[in-house]
């Protein structure tokens, strides 16, 4: 009973919700002692620093955002990976092009109103380089939209396959973005380890070493000390391992199991299978080390927070449409049973920035400390009320009279 429960809460993605709620609840409540839970320091270390004589600190905020994130990114990579194969939905040219036009559409859109919000709303005087924040309102939150869509459309809708592809092409060019714009200082003699990492992976590989465990133990650590002394963020650290894991033959489909239930044996679904549930319980830690946001007045009217807002709701709302009608005029096809009115509800859906616009958020910080802490607060918030974009989607799909397919 108690693991059906666990179950359905981690399907409806609750213990992100509760960090979530936790955070606000605590930093409205007590923001110096939830400042001081969060960035703590439980020790420091000199060998991990970026700065000679500066020790790096390792606090709850970096164990999340920098260990824990590397698994999370791992899932997206994965999904990413198996869909180039037979049967997957990048597995082909003709299947891939219009979900790639429509990602296209979904950063380009995003980044192009934030801009023009920026030029028209302007921020609060004394913020300097705001137009740094630009790749917050490209996220795209996997699990959201997959659980809004499943609502609205059907879990057996072919829209759903559609957006979660979106979603994730959205969130590795999302990890494209981290390591080439939000770099200050490149050491690229240290991507020498993860050139190794991929050496080692590969080789296991070729050895048909099933067991997904030497390729996480051996090949992260290595690519993520690799890339976190590179410069580049290390929460990335299974995206160059996981293609390189043994596969199946074809894609059964995102997130998905047999037809008996079971997920299939390959080294690949086997890390999903593992580590999946641990990820889903851990996004309450997540939540809690990113949504501590004051929820004073400036952060509510602040133009920032609508900035990202907007440019999440409507840039991506926009972006991916227009560019899918684009792609119709030059030939290319929906799956079949999708029409162009679902490319609107899929547009708003893709909007809900949540957790990936949330960690987004916290590289941007990081990487302009000169920032006061109520832009922070305004970012975090434009993240976090990007979960309206589901509730939003779903009186859209009310109105346009859009139907859904569960058989």
């Amino acid at each position: 009973m108690l693991s059906k429960s666990i179950n359905i809460l981690r399907e409806y993605s609750a213990f992100l919700l509760l960090g979530t709620a936790v955070a606000l609840l605590w930093a409205n409540l007590d923001f110096q002692g939830y400042h001081d839970f969060a960035e703590h320091a439980i020790f420091s270390s000199e060998f991990l620093s970026h700065s000679a004589g500066t020790p790096l600190e390792i606090n709850f905020h970096f164990v999340i955002n920098d260990i824990f994130m590397v698994l999370f990114f791992g899932i997206a990579m994965k999904e990413v990976s198996e869909s180039f194969l037979p049967g997957g939905a990048l597995s082909s040219l003709n299947k891939a092009a219009m979900p790639a036009i429509a990602t296209l559409g979904g950063v380009l859109g995003p980044i192009g109103l934030f801009f023009i919000l920026l030029k028209t709303l302007g921020v609060p005087a004394g913020i300097e380089g705001f137009g740094k924040a630009w790749a917050i309102p490209t996220a795209t939150d996997i699990a959201y939209c997959w659980l809004f869509a499943g609502l609205i459309l059907g879990r057996k809708h072919p829209g759903v396959t559609f957006l979660l592809v979106l979603a994730v092409l959205d969130d590795l060019i999302g990890m494209g973005i981290i390591a080439v714009f939000y770099t200050d200082k490149v050491h690229p003699e240290w991507l020498l380890l993860v050139l190794l990492a991929i050496i080692i992976v590969e080789t296991m590989r070729r050895l048909r070493i099933k067991s997904f465990w030497p390729y996480i133990i051996i090949g992260a650590p290595l690519a993520w000390l690799g890339l976190h002394k590179t410069g580049v963020h290390s929460a990335l650290a299974l995206v160059p391992i996981i293609p390189f894991m043994p596969h199946a033959v074809r894609d059964s489909g995102m997130f998905q199991t047999s037809s008996d239930g079971h997920h299939s044996h390959d080294t690949m679904n086997s890390f999903e299978h593992y580590f999946k549930p641990i990820v889903d319980l851990g996004l309450f830690g997540f939540g809690l080390a990113n949504a501590g946001v004051v929820l004073g007045v400036e952060s509510f009217t602040g133009s920032p927070t609508w900035i990202i807002l907007l440019s999440l709701l409507v840039g991506k709302t926009v972006g991916i449409y227009l560019f899918s009608v684009i792609g119709s005029l030059l030939g290319l096809k929906l799956p079949e049973g999708m029409k162009m009115k679902h490319q609107l509800v899929i547009g708003m859906l893709a909007g809900i920035g949540f957790t990936v616009a949330l960690f987004v958020t916290s590289v941007v910080v990081k990487t302009n400390p000169a920032w006061p802490k109520s832009v922070g607060d305004m970012l975090k918030l434009g993240a976090l009320l990007s979960f309206s974009a589901g509730p939003i989607a779903y009186v859209l799909a009310k109105i346009i009279k859009v139907k859904r397919i569960d058989e």
